[in-house]
C-alpha cells in the first residue's frame, strides 16, 4: 500500500522487498547473459588455438584420423623435436627443418624495430607534446597519412625500392620497413601519454637546475615508462607474426621468419599438420606470456596514450 504525504510517497515493506527482488533478478539475468556471451566468444576464439595445441602432440597418422581426435590418444613430442633438428619418422620433408633459425630471425626482426621505433617515437612524441612550433598539428596528422593505405597496396613500390637499394633478401630490409611503419603510431601514442604528465613536475626540475636532457631522462621517461612499454609491445606483437612484407622480400630459406616458414611448410610439403601445430604453439608463447604478465600495464599505457591536454 502506498501512503502519500505531499509530494513524498511511502512504500509498504512488501513493496520495497518486491522492488529489491525484481532488481536482484534483473542483475542476475544481466550477469548470466553477459557470462553466456563471454563463454561463447571465448569458445569461438580459443577452439582453433586449442586444436593447434592438441594437434602438435599427435602423431602424423592421428592428425588425419576420422573422426578427429580432440585429445591425443598417443601424445608425442616428435613434432617439437622435428622443429629443432630431431629425427622424423613420418616421411616429412626436411627442406624446412631449420626452425631454430626461423625463430631467431623472427626475434631479430620483431625486437630491433620495436626498440628503435620506440626510442625515436618517444623523442618525437616528447617534442610534439612539450614544444610549440608552427605546423605541429599538421605534422602529427601527416604522420598518419601512411597508415591510411593498406599494407598490400604498398608491396610493389616497397619491393622496387628495396631492390634498388640492394637490400632484397635481407633481414635489414624488414627491420627498416617495420621501424618506419611503427614510428607514426608510436609518436601519436607517445605524444598522448607525455601530455598526460603534469608539466609542473618538469618545471620544478628545471628550477632545481636540470637541463632539458636531465628533465627528459629523470622526470619524463620514468613517469612515461608504462606508455613506452606499450609502444614497444605493440610493435613487437605486430612484427612477430607479420607475413606480407616478409614473403616478398625474403628468398633464402635460412632468412625466413617463423611465420613465412610456416606458410611454406603448408604450401611446399604435405602431411605436416602436427609440425604446423607445434610451430604455431611456439609462436604463440611470447604473446601468451605478454597477456599473463603485462596485460594491465598495456591497458594502462593505451589509456594514457589516449589522453590529451586541451
Amino acid at each position: 500500500m502506498n501512503t502519500s504525504l505531499g509530494s513524498t510517497t511511502i512504500l509498504s515493506e512488501s513493496e520495497v522487498r518486491r522492488s529489491h527482488l525484481i532488481a536482484r533478478i534483473k542483475w542476475y539475468l544481466r550477469g548470466a547473459l553477459i557470462t553466456t556471451i563471454g563463454i561463447v566468444i571465448m569458445v569461438v576464439v580459443a577452439f582453433p588455438n586449442l586444436w593447434l595445441l592438441s594437434t602438435s602432440f599427435k602423431t602424423n597418422d592421428d592428425s588425419w584420423a576420422i573422426p578427429p581426435q580432440y585429445i591425443p590418444l598417443r601424445p608425442t613430442l616428435e613434432s617439437y623435436g622435428y622443429l629443432f633438428g630431431g629425427a622424423d619418422t613420418s616421411g616429412r620433408s626436411r627442406e624446412l627443418q631449420h626452425w631454430y633459425v626461423y625463430f631467431v630471425n623472427s626475434i631479430i626482426v620483431a625486437t630491433i624495430p620495436a626498440v628503435v621505433a620506440t626510442a625515436i617515437s618517444t623523442l618525437a612524441g616528447y617534442g610534439f607534446a612539450r614544444f610549440k612550433f608552427p605546423g605541429a598539428t599538421f605534422l602529427l596528422t601527416l604522420l598518419l597519412v601512411g597508415q591510411m593505405f593498406p599494407g598490400p597496396s604498398l608491396f610493389v613500390p616497397i619491393y622496387f625500392m628495396v631492390n634498388s637499394l640492394g637490400l632484397y633478401d635481407s633481414l635489414l630490409a624488414l627491420i627498416i620497413i617495420y621501424t618506419a611503419f611503427h614510428i607514426p603510431v608510436g609518436t601519436w601514442l607517445s605524444n598522448g601519454f607525455i601530455r598526460s604528465i603534469p608539466l609542473e613536475l618538469e618545471d620544478s626540475a628545471r628550477i632545481d637546475g636540470c637541463n632539458l636532457l636531465q628533465t627528459l631522462l629523470y622526470i619524463a621517461l620514468p613517469l612515461a615508462k608504462i606508455g613506452i612499454l606499450t609502444v614497444a609491445l605493440m610493435g613487437f606483437m605486430a612484427f612477430w607474426g607479420e607475413f606480407g612484407f616478409a614473403s616478398i622480400i625474403l628468398e633464402d630459406r635460412y632468412k625466413y621468419t617463423a611465420t613465412l616458414a610456416m606458410m611454406r611448410q603448408i604450401t611446399e610439403t604435405t602431411s605436416t599438420f602436427t609440425v604446423i601445430g607445434a610451430a604455431a604453439t611456439l609462436m604463440g608463447l611470447p604473446l601468451l606470456l605478454f597477456l599473463l604478465f603485462a596485460q594491465k600495464s598495456f591497458v594502462r599505457g593505451l589509456a594514457a596514450g589516449a589522453l590529451k591536454e586541451s
